[in-house]
């Protein structure tokens, strides 16, 4: 028996009684959308990853395909104004065969076994490295995660602005309601 009040107390908006108003059996229906959407938008996360993940994955093939590791050597150091990032003279030979020379900072170049290689196009052009797997997969992660929280804050957003709504119009309608009753209590003979 007690476990049948409680469900009849939770379900009063659904039921058809005096007491209940549209408002609230708005209220409800918001409730449950809210609940599924807000159930959902995990998936909606997931699909971003996804999809950012396939483009970043066909970016880091398109970017291994056109770039070239290529080994250069030290023609001079020159001073750079900057300590952390001296610039160098390299010299190297493009994966076309032509030779080239260019003055490079530090940061861009990468120390393998005492050989200094840097990123070059198919002209022999320097380049910034290829995007990695690991940090394109972060990347999907990441877009993923901020798919989701976006959908997640716009409907939190939104279930507030129209429950604000939907409390307005309940106060107004409790207004009018009072103004057609009237204020007949306190007063003398009013049978109150």
């Amino acid at each position: 028996m007690r476990g049948r009040t409680r469900v009849t107390r939770r379900g009063w908006r659904w039921r058809r009684n005096p007491l209940r108003r549209r408002t609230d059996v708005v209220e409800t229906w918001l409730a449950l959308l809210f609940a599924v959407l807000l159930c959902a938008s995990p998936l909606f996360g997931w699909w971003a990853d996804r999809s950012v993940g396939r483009a970043l994955r066909h970016e880091v093939a398109t970017e291994h395909s056109e770039r070239s590791l290529v080994t250069a050597s030290l023609a001079r150091s020159k001073p750079s104004g900057s300590e952390t990032h001296p610039a160098e003279q390299l010299r190297w030979t493009g994966p076309d065969g032509t030779s080239h020379t260019a003055s490079v900072s530090s940061d861009v170049e990468v120390v393998q076994q005492g050989r200094i290689r840097i990123w070059t196009d198919h002209k022999g052009r320097l380049v910034p490295p290829p995007l990695d797997s690991a940090t394109a997969a972060t990347h999907a992660v990441l877009a993923g995660v901020a798919a989701g929280s976006a959908v997640v804050g716009l409907l939190v957003i939104s279930r507030q602005l129209l429950m604000w709504r939907l409390m307005l119009r309940r106060l107004d309608s409790w207004e009018r309601e009072w103004a057609r009753v009237g204020q007949d209590w306190g007063r003398a003979g009013a049978g109150g």
